[in-house]
């Protein structure tokens, strides 16, 4: 059994979140009443039904979890800003103030089936740099009471994933630049792995991290330590007896996943893994991040895309090796095989994974819904209806759905068939 050597790692693509100093805050318990609901008038997207149920509270989309739905509200640019926690009926439960600049969150969960929860970002002055210094927290909310779990933790700057990985980024647009990155322990807060100390942090999910370390890509859970490493996994006999080297590859688009992609390369030496970031990409292959177990092996010409949701499921687009059409696949963390497959349709993406639905896009026509657990397709989506995607949704219901109009859209809460 021939296993695999180390690649260089991979730049990841990282989203800007750019903030200014402020006090910390706390949380307000609240009891504010539902917002009546706007007119929602066309196609809704499956398995949303009408008519709406009240007006969501939030300047932009939020996330579900717990039993509540979690986002920003700000009446106007520049003023300020609090993060709010929403019931399924529309009331809100709490409210927490935060600079206006800083808005990035994410749902977060401990491994084992730990409950659900938010990581919320601030700004704080810094006791020990001046007047004019700060740093950066991050800290962990009950997403249905506002309670705080844990921090603030000082981390190098915004929210950039996959998972809890922060790093300062350089510019306000689209980037790859960005400082040494930091990754935080989901029961604790606290830093398990910093750039600054030589790491070289990648993807985190509920616990597990996966990083470059002395010298090896590794898999590390919170409490079990080292779960397996490159030189663990098998070389895909698709790529006979050359030397290779394996690396992160292409992120999911999503928060954070339970499944990563690796790319193989063509190793400068034997074991080697050169210092060329753009060797061309031999094949890719799909793996567990907790057991590193591989899922699938995917041919090289199309670049993968995944989404991952807080139940573990993640729903890859690409195509098998040694085949050209591309498939969807839907899998699961404890499987050991895709738990289904589907063709793809001409120009078809990945439009959303939302509740227990998968959202897909297409260039021309109509897209579908997909049960995410069995891979049926449970609708075709109107296609003036196809950009409709919620964008949050509890279980049993209710979603949340952008309903265009009124300057933008608002937010509508609706009940899900």
């Amino acid at each position: 059994m021939r296993t695999a050597s180390l690649a260089a790692p991979w730049a990841a693509l990282l989203l800007v979140t750019a903030c200014v100093p402020r006090p910390i805050p706390d949380v307000e318990p609240r009891d504010t009443p539902a917002t009546p609901p706007p007119s929602v008038a066309g196609a809704l997207p499956y398995p949303l039904e009408g008519p709406a149920l009240w007006t969501a509270p939030f300047s932009s989309e939020p996330r579900a979890a717990g039993s509540s739905f979690v986002g920003v509200s700000q009446e106007k640019a520049g003023g300020p800003l609090h993060f709010l926690g929403v019931d399924r009926d529309g009331v809100t439960r709490w409210a927490t103030e935060r600079d206006p600049s800083c808005t990035g969150f994410t749902v977060a969960r401990a491994e084992e089936g730990g409950a659900e929860f938010v990581v919320l970002l601030d700004r704080e002055p810094d006791p020990d740099g001046g007047v004019r210094a700060f740093v950066t927290t991050a800290s962990a909310h009950d997403p249905d009471t506002g309670e705080r779990l844990w921090g603030p933790t000082e981390v190098p700057g915004t929210l950039v994933g996959p998972g809890l990985v922060f790093a300062a980024l350089a510019g306000s647009v689209m980037t790859e630049a960005s400082g040494p990155k930091a990754a935080l322990a989901v029961g604790t807060g606290e830093v398990v792995a910093d750039e600054e100390d030589g790491d070289t942090v990648l993807h985190e999910h509920h616990g597990t991290l996966l990083l470059y370390r002395d010298g090896e890509l590794r898999a590390l859970g919170s409490e079990q330590g080292e779960l397996w490493t490159h030189a663990d996994l098998t070389v895909p006999d698709e790529l006979g007896d050359r030397p290779v080297s394996v690396g992160y590859g292409p992120r999911p688009s999503s928060d954070s996943g339970a499944a990563v992609v690796l790319e193989w390369t063509a190793a400068d030496e034997v074991g080697g893994a050169g210092a060329d970031d753009d060797r061309e990409v031999l094949l890719y292959t799909v793996h567990h991040l907790r057991t590193g177990e591989r899922l699938l092996t995917l041919a090289p010409d199309v670049r993968p895309r995944l989404l991952g949701d807080g139940l573990d499921r993640t729903v890859v687009l690409a195509a098998p090796a040694g085949e050209g059409e591309a498939r969807l696949y839907g899998l699961a963390a404890t499987d050991p095989e895709p738990a289904w497959e589907l063709p793809t349709r001409p120009g078809e993406r990945l439009a959303g994974l939302v509740g227990d639905t998968l959202y897909t896009a297409a260039e021309s026509g109509a897209g579908r819904a997909v049960d995410a657990a069995t891979g049926g397709v449970a609708a075709e989506l109107p296609s003036e209806a196809s950009d409709l995607t919620p964008v949050a949704a509890l279980p049993g219901g209710p979603a949340v759905l952008r309903v265009p109009g009124n300057g933008g859209g608002v937010l509508a809460a609706l009940a899900v068939s």
